[in-house]
C-alpha cells in the first residue's frame, strides 16, 4: 500500500513536471504535428484572405472603369462584403455535422473549390465587361470565402491543445494581414508588367491553392489526428477533441443554443464593428492615397497594405497574451488602441514617415481582436460547437461590412474622391464605433481563461457564458 502510494505521488510529480516544461520557451510547445497542420491550413487562409482582398488593391481602377462614384463603390463593396454573411453559420453547422478534427477537410474543399473558382471567373471579360457581371461573381465569391474561414478556423482549433489556443488562432490568422500584404505587393506588380490590366489579376492568384489544398487532403488522416492526440498528452496538455469525437454528430437547435451565450453573441456584435473598422479602413486608405495624396496606383496599391506588417505581428502577440492574461481583458486593449490608431489616420497625408508610423501603430491591433474573439467564443461554445460557433461569429462580423457603405456615403458629402473632409469625417464614424465595443465587452462578457477567470465583473452571469468556477 505505501509502495503504491509513493508511486502515485512520483506519477504526479512526473506529470507536474511535463506540464512546467510544456510552459517553457518562447513558443509554446505543442506537438510537431499540430505545427504542421498549423502551416498548411495558414497557407490556405492565405489564399483565400488574398482572393477577398483583391478589389481593395485594384478599387482605383475598378472605380475608374466602371465610372462609379463613392457612395455607389460603398454600396457595392458593403453588398460583396455583407453577402459573407449569407452561409458562414450554417456552413459551420453543416460542418461540424459532416466530422471535426481531420474530418473537417470533407466539408473544407467544397467551400475552398467554389471561391476559388468565382475569383478565377471574374478574370473573363465576357463576364465582367459591365458592373453587374463582377458583382455577381463577387457576391457569390464572398459567401463562400467567408463561410470557408468558419471552417480553417475551427480546424487549427482542433488540430492544437486548448492551452495554446490563443496563439495557434492568432498565428493562423496572420494569413490576412500578411496574406494581403503578399497580395498587394504581388497585386502592385502585376500591374507594373500588364499596363493596370486588373483582370490579369483574378485569372493568375486563386490558381495557386489547388497543390496546397491536395497537400493539406493528404495529410489530414485519422492516423495523423491519433498522433497528435496521444502526443498532446504525453506533454500533459489537453486535446480540443479527441480522435474519437471526429465523425458526425446531430443535435438539433445548436445555433439558437449557442446564440443564448452572452460571449458569443456579444463577441459577435463587437467583432462585427471591429470589423467595420478594418474594411473601412481598407476601403477609405487606397483611394485616399491615390486621389487625396496623389500616388500612382501601383504605389496606392502597395503603400496601402503597410499596416498589415504589425497586424500580423500583433495577432501572434495577442493570441498569446490572451492564453495568459485572458480573452476579455485582451479585447479591451485592443479596442481602445483601435480607437487611437483610427484617430490618427486623419495624418498620414502628412508625409511617409507619417504614412509609415501611422499604419505600424495601427497595424498592432487591426487583426489582433480576431483571433481573440475565436478563442473567446470556443473557449464559450458546448462541445462538438467549435464550427457553429465560429461560423456564427463569422456571420455577424461579415455585417461589418456595412462600414464602406457609410464611409462612400461620408466622402462624396465631403467633396467626393480628391477632397480631404469626408475621409477624415469617416475616421471619427470608425473611432465611434471602436469606443462601443469597448464598453460592450467591458460590460457583457466574461473571461474564460488566465487569472481573472470566474473572477471578473459584468453584468451577464458565468454560467450563462458556459463557464464553471
Amino acid at each position: 500500500m505505501e509502495q503504491t502510494n509513493m508511486n502515485s505521488v512520483e506519477n504526479v510529480e512526473f506529470v507536474n513536471q511535463v506540464k512546467s516544461k510544456a510552459k517553457q520557451g518562447i513558443l509554446p510547445k505543442a506537438p510537431g504535428i499540430s505545427w504542421i497542420a498549423l502551416f498548411l491550413l495558414w497557407i490556405v487562409f492565405v489564399m483565400n484572405a488574398t482572393d477577398r482582398e483583391i478589389m481593395n488593391r485594384i478599387m482605383p481602377l475598378i472605380v475608374n472603369e466602371y465610372k462609379i462614384s463613392a457612395d455607389a463603390i460603398g454600396g457595392i463593396v458593403t453588398l460583396i462584403i455583407v453577402s459573407g454573411s449569407f452561409f458562414a453559420t450554417w456552413i459551420g453547422r453543416w460542418s461540424d455535422r459532416k466530422g471535426r478534427g481531420w474530418s473537417r477537410k470533407k466539408s473544407n474543399i467544397w467551400i475552398a473549390l467554389a471561391y476559388t473558382l468565382l475569383t478565377f471567373l471574374t478574370g473573363f471579360t465576357a463576364l465582367t465587361a459591365v458592373i453587374g457581371g463582377f458583382l455577381i461573381l463577387q457576391v457569390l465569391r464572398s459567401a463562400f470565402s467567408v463561410a470557408g474561414e468558419s471552417i480553417e478556423v475551427s480546424s487549427v482549433a482542433e488540430w492544437w491543445p486548448e492551452e495554446s489556443r490563443g496563439f495557434a488562432l492568432g498565428a493562423h490568422h496572420t494569413g490576412y494581414p500578411w496574406g494581403t500584404l503578399l497580395s498587394g505587393l504581388a497585386i502592385s506588380s502585376i500591374l507594373a508588367l500588364s499596363g493596370d490590366n486588373w483582370r490579369t489579376i483574378y485569372l493568375m492568384v486563386p490558381l495557386a491553392i489547388i497543390p496546397i489544398f491536395l497537400i493539406y487532403w493528404i495529410f489530414a488522416t485519422p492516423k495523423n489526428f491519433k498522433k497528435y492526440e496521444s502526443r498532446t498528452r504525453e506533454m500533459g496538455l489537453t486535446p480540443t477533441i479527441d480522435s474519437n469525437d471526429t465523425e458526425s454528430v446531430e443535435k438539433k437547435g445548436a445555433v439558437v443554443e449557442t446564440l443564448k451565450n452572452p460571449n458569443i453573441l456579444v463577441g459577435t456584435i463587437a467583432l462585427a464593428l471591429g470589423f467595420a473598422g478594418y474594411v473601412g479602413i481598407s476601403f477609405w486608405l487606397a483611394p485616399y492615397l491615390a486621389f487625396v495624396a496623389k500616388f500612382n496606383y501601383a504605389a496606392a496599391a502597395a503603400w496601402s497594405v503597410v499596416f498589415t506588417i504589425t497586424g500580423g505581428i500583433g495577432q501572434i502577440v495577442w493570441g498569446t497574451i490572451s492564453d495568459k492574461i485572458g480573452r476579455r481583458m485582451s479585447l479591451l486593449i485592443n479596442f481602445a488602441w483601435l480607437s487611437i490608431g483610427f484617430y490618427l489616420l486623419q495624418y498620414v497625408g502628412n508625409g511617409l514617415g507619417w504614412l509609415i508610423a501611422i499604419q505600424l501603430f495601427l497595424g498592432c491591433s487591426t487583426n489582433a481582436i480576431y483571433p481573440v474573439g475565436y478563442a473567446l467564443v470556443i473557449d464559450s461554445a458546448k462541445k462538438g460547437y467549435a464550427g457553429t460557433a465560429t461560423g456564427i461569429l463569422i456571420s455577424g462580423i461579415s455585417l461589418g461590412g456595412l462600414s464602406p457603405l457609410v464611409l462612400g456615403i461620408f466622402i462624396n458629402a465631403g467633396g467626393g474622391w480628391e477632397a480631404q473632409q469626408g475621409y477624415v469625417t469617416g475616421l471619427y464614424f470608425l473611432v465611434a464605433l471602436m469606443v462601443i465595443c469597448f464598453f460592450l465587452i467591458l460590460l457583457f462578457t466574461r473571461e474564460t481563461v488566465g487569472k481573472k477567470r470566474a473572477k471578473d465583473w459584468s453584468l451577464v452571469s458565468q454560467k450563462s457564458c458556459g463557464i464553471v468556477e
